[in-house]
């Protein structure tokens, strides 16, 4: 096997044990962290700011940043406020 060749499988093995470490990392993860990656990630898939969120759900733009930050255990029923103005199922802001 050329050198090339070995450094090119070592290089793959640090790759899936780098990958390795990220989902293990996401499983210890708390759900608040998760679903505010969510929220941030849907909100910019949308071309939203914070504060144009803020304005659909009826929330201060700080609110939405604490969410997104994980700072918040929010309710059921922002939850739905926030599934609505991100035009998505409630279910995709836990994925």
């Amino acid at each position: 096997m050329e050198k090339h060749d070995k450094t090119l499988i070592a290089s793959e093995k640090e790759m899936v044990e780098k990958q390795k470490k990220q989902e293990i990392l996401y499983e210890f993860e708390n759900i608040e962290t998760r679903f505010g990656r969510n929220v941030r990630r849907l909100r910019r898939q949308q071309h939203l700011t914070q504060e144009d969120l803020a304005d659909l759900c009826g929330f201060q733009q700080h609110y939405i940043s604490d969410v997104e930050l994980g700072k918040r255990n929010v309710s059921l029923r922002v939850v739905e406020l926030l599934a609505k103005a991100l035009r998505v199922d409630e279910r995709e802001l836990f994925l």
